[in-house]
């Protein structure tokens, strides 16, 4: 990943409360189909025949009375200083001994955010983030116009999308209009609604910029598809409204990219519409929690020199860069190698998007598969399993071992050779790992270049297995093509390697 020179910053103002672990309190028992009877949504694409709009106070009219205030509390551990309260005390003797208490002198100080949330039914359900609220003590929703405060319940909360769903009693509410994301267009105008600083009711405009935003660590490897957009958003929008020209909801804003001052520079993000309001129906159908789909594989993107490997005239598909064993992908047939460019029959474009598309499916669906494998298409059915039950980090696949050493390189500037005991315990390779050794690699060569290592073992060669050095040589000797595939395993991980041997 590209180091990144700019800071990405929560919105939630004053004090920001990070959850960090699903909450387990819940309003009630309903399910999505009962809340989704009041929720209001409006698909159509946003006109564009009238041409310039002269104002968006009639759109901004409709969204203002369903963007609240939500304050957060959270008792944390006192941290006094003994020596800095004697200094303020001397200098200030005004100051009372509740600010002590309050600010670390005390048992219990209170962490204390601000932040926005958006009413989408009448009787009291509020879309916001969960680091707003998911790991609150207390939670306060202040209305707009009239000010009436409510306590706020936490039906559920989703750290991995920082979404979050809350609800107050309180009927006969303006509910927010709920677009589709999914028709959005770099270009078109959003409206940001929300409480930057403290400042209540602000609307600031500006276009969208791009979507599909991921891979911006801003959910800290949770599954981000965020809008960007360069309507000015500020600290305390979190949580808020972002809505199109007719204030239609596409968006909850979550955060913005500023180089270390904490404030606006033209770029922030929001949650999709689309996906929020999928999380809402998990959380309610799910008991506050949200169950992902799982299929057990790793993935990587093609470059130019994959796609020349597998005789593909684009970089289009994810390849497989590993099967985990006893997994759903492992029980249906899938093979490193092989190369996934289509899922439920819409096509694969990135591994994100597909990794997005897998974690928004429930465990236990059936589910296709398209795969390019030695250049024939297959197609898979899977039942994906559970992602909450599994733990990658143990994974390992099988193999076995058969020693047989040959001196001479493979490719340019690489010699290899047969896995002795001696090298499985340098390593510290399971027995059940068979491959070749990679032995020396020269610098400046194509196989340096392009990633092979000593102590590298190959396990495949032109997507056949490995088993001997012999082996390895008969199969680089019969190859006829210029990218050569070479599936590696390396400190308990798997990968796939391209390797030219061409220029």
């Amino acid at each position: 990943m590209k180091r990144n020179l700019f800071t990405f910053i929560p919105l939630l103002a004053i004090g920001g409360l990070l959850a960090s672990s699903l909450p387990t309190v819940r309003a009630d028992s309903i399910k999505f189909a009962d809340l989704e009877k009041r929720i209001t949504v409006d698909k159509s694409p946003v006109s564009t025949e009238n041409g310039a709009v002269a104002s968006y106070a009639p759109a901004l009219k409709k969204v203002m009375p369903t963007v609240v205030t939500i304050e957060s509390r959270k008792a944390v551990e006192a941290t006094s200083n003994p020596m800095q309260e004697e200094m303020l005390k001397r200098f200030f003797p005004d100051i009372p001994d509740e600010y002590f208490d309050r600010h670390g002198g005390g048992n219990s100080p209170m962490q204390e955010g601000l932040g926005s949330g958006v009413i989408i039914s009448e009787d009291g359900y509020i879309l916001t983030n969960n680091h707003v609220v998911g790991d609150a003590d207390e939670i306060t929703v202040i209305l707009p116009d009239t000010h009436k405060e409510y306590e706020g319940t936490l039906v559920g909360a989703d750290p991995r999308t920082d979404v979050a769903l809350i609800k107050i009693e309180e009927t006969g509410l303006q509910a927010i209009t709920i677009g589709d994301s999914a028709k959005l267009n770099i270009g078109d105008v959003a409206l940001a609604v929300g409480n930057p600083l403290g400042l209540e009711q602000t609307a600031t405009i500006g276009i969208i910029s791009a979507v599909g935003r991921n891979e911006l660590n801003i959910t800290n490897g949770g599954f981000e598809n965020f809008i960007q957009t360069d309507a000015a958003i500020n600290r305390g929008n979190s949580g808020g409204a972002l809505v199109d020209a007719q204030g239609r909801l596409i968006g909850i804003n979550t955060a913005i990219q500023s180089n270390f001052t904490g404030g606006n520079i033209g770029i922030g993000f929001a949650i999709p519409s689309n996906m929020a309001l999928n999380i809402v129906q998990r959380l309610l159908d799910d008991g506050g929690t949200v169950r992902r789909g799982f299929l057990g594989v790793s993935l990587r993107e093609i470059d130019n020199n994959y796609a020349r490997a597998l005789g593909r005239d684009d970089l289009s598909g994810v390849l497989i860069t590993e099967v985990h064993p006893d997994t759903p992908a492992e029980k249906s047939g899938m093979k490193p190698g092989d190369l996934i460019v289509g899922y439920n029959d819409k096509d694969v474009d990135g591994v994100q998007r597909l990794r997005l598309d897998i974690s928004n499916t429930s465990p236990g669906t059936d589910v296709n598969f398209s795969v390019i494998r030695n250049g024939k298409e297959k197609d898979f059915s899977v039942e994906l399993g559970d992602l909450e039950e599994v733990n990658l980090a143990g994974f390992t696949s099988p193999g076995r071992e058969k020693p047989e050493a040959k001196p001479k390189e493979l490719v340019e500037g690489v010699r290899v050779k047969d896995i002795a005991e001696e090298d499985r315990e340098a390593l510290q390779l399971d027995e059940s790992v068979e491959g070749v050794l990679v032995e020396s690699v020269k610098d400046n060569v194509s196989a340096a270049a392009n990633g092979l290592r000593p102590g590298v073992v190959i396990t495949q060669i032109d997507q056949k297995d490995v088993k001997s050095s012999k082996e390895a040589h008969d199969i680089v000797s019969g190859f006829e093509g210029d990218v050569l595939l070479l599936q590696v395993y390396a400190g308990g991980r798997r990968d796939i390697l391209a390797i030219p041997l061409t220029e």
